[in-house]
């Protein structure tokens, strides 16, 4: 017999954010705020997130999340931009299939993946409402300061502005990446899923995908998205969905997480949301896989999943940078970041030479160049994949056209 929980009522929510002190969270085990000050911070945060907001019921999702359904002209999404998104008539386009004599890849009928379907059903909505992750004290007090809570430091091998001195390869992250250098509105991949293990508050790994503009010294400016493992942030070892967008060379408070701050604007009930858990491969079994990509029509960066509408991160976040036109490169791959002397396994935790059904994939890599249409991009190696760690296989334009452009890639990581 399966007991319901039943999470904490959304009004009596905000007023334990009100009454909480700093004393009561610095003791709880995983907390880690750092000081009342950035305690004091955090509790502005939230309370500033939740201005306005009626929630009309709550439930607790299978991860253990709490989903708020809130009045859709209430969600903070839709107070900073006026309503939440419609989503565009023409969703991004795709690459045409060959008319010679290509044919499936055969390791595609070993994908059982489903065909589009909501990882993470949520439940029916109440009329006119949307659903909302609760942001929590508790959650915010596993990072020393809010700032820690949207950090994500600049790709490798990218440069600060020409006012600062170069970056160097920061020594708590690693890439597995293959990357071009396009004008695009943006583009997509199917993203394999698996569950790497982590480190509870030390450690993050990542699928993903970026699409850049800025990189050549300028502004830096992002909108990434794919899957994570991020115990500090979701409470659980699962892979999530996540989307992330950066304004300002990933700079505090110029860079968001998810529903953070209201930036990223939903759809109304979105058919999953940033933050969800996700279903995940099995080792020598089922595959799991989703499409997923951004796609810049409408003045947004509109993020696409299992070619759905979710939602955008409006142009006019990025301050006339230069993301509110196009993109000048897409990276794919992987990334992990660790905070202590061991590095987190990497997609499967298996070697991009294992291969189908072990290592981690992305394939039908895609960009959407500025001129039109669709194209599999010829992607060169990018990241630090040399070492035991992480390794990288890259395969461009195959004939196989459900397969296109991939990379195999991932590793166990450990001491190196």
């Amino acid at each position: 017999m399966t007991t319901q929980l039943s999470p904490q009522p959304f009004d009596r929510f905000l007023e334990s954010v009100t009454s909480t002190r700093y004393e009561d969270f610095r003791r709880l085990p995983g907390s880690a705020v750092e000081s009342a000050a950035a305690f004091e911070e955090m509790r502005a945060y939230v309370l500033e997130l939740y201005r306005g907001v009626e929630a009309v019921e709550s439930s607790v999702e299978t991860d253990g999340q709490v989903i708020d359904h809130v009045v859709a002209d209430t969600h903070p999404a839709a107070r900073r931009w006026g309503g939440l998104a419609v989503a565009p008539a023409d969703g991004p386009p795709r690459v045409p299939e060959p008319d010679g004599p290509a044919s499936p890849d055969p390791r595609s009928r070993e994908t059982v993946r489903p065909e589009p379907q909501n990882p993470a059903p949520l439940r029916p909505p109440p009329a006119d409402t949307t659903p909302l992750y609760r942001t929590t004290l508790s959650g915010l007090c596993r990072f020393p300061n809010l700032a820690a809570f949207s950090a994500k430091e600049k790709p490798f091998g990218l440069e600060a502005p020409a006012a600062e001195s170069p970056v160097a390869l920061l020594p708590n992250k690693r890439y597995a990446t293959g990357e071009l250098d396009i004008d695009c509105l943006g583009g997509s991949s199917r993203v394999n899923v698996w569950s790497p293990f982590a480190a509870p508050s030390f450690q993050a790994t990542f699928s993903q995908q970026w699409y850049l503009a800025g990189h050549d010294g300028t502004l830096l400016q992002t909108v990434e998205c794919g899957w994570h493992v991020d115990i500090a942030r979701y409470h659980d070892a699962r892979p999530h969905l996540f989307v992330f967008a950066n304004r300002d060379n990933y700079e505090d408070g110029h860079r968001v997480y998810n529903l953070d701050d209201g930036v990223f604007r939903p759809v109304a009930n979105p058919y999953v949301s940033p933050g969800s858990p996700l279903l995940v491969s099995q080792s020598g079994g089922s595959q799991v896989e989703y499409r997923m990509g951004f796609y810049l029509t409408g003045n947004a960066w509109w993020f696409y999943f299992d070619d759905r509408p979710i939602g955008c991160f409006p142009v006019a976040w990025f301050n006339n940078g230069p993301l509110t036109t196009k993109a000048t490169r897409a990276r794919f791959g992987g990334e992990a970041g660790s905070a202590i002397s061991t590095w987190p396994p990497m997609g499967s935790g298996q070697h991009a030479t294992a291969g189908f059904g072990q290592a981690a994939y992305q394939r039908a890599a895609t960009v959407f160049p500025v001129g039109g249409g669709a194209v599999y991009p010829n992607l060169a190696q990018a990241g630090s994949v040399t070492g035991t760690c992480y390794s990288l296989q890259i395969t461009n334009n195959s004939v196989s056209y459900d397969w296109g452009t991939y990379l195999f890639f991932g590793g166990p990581g450990g001491n190196c």
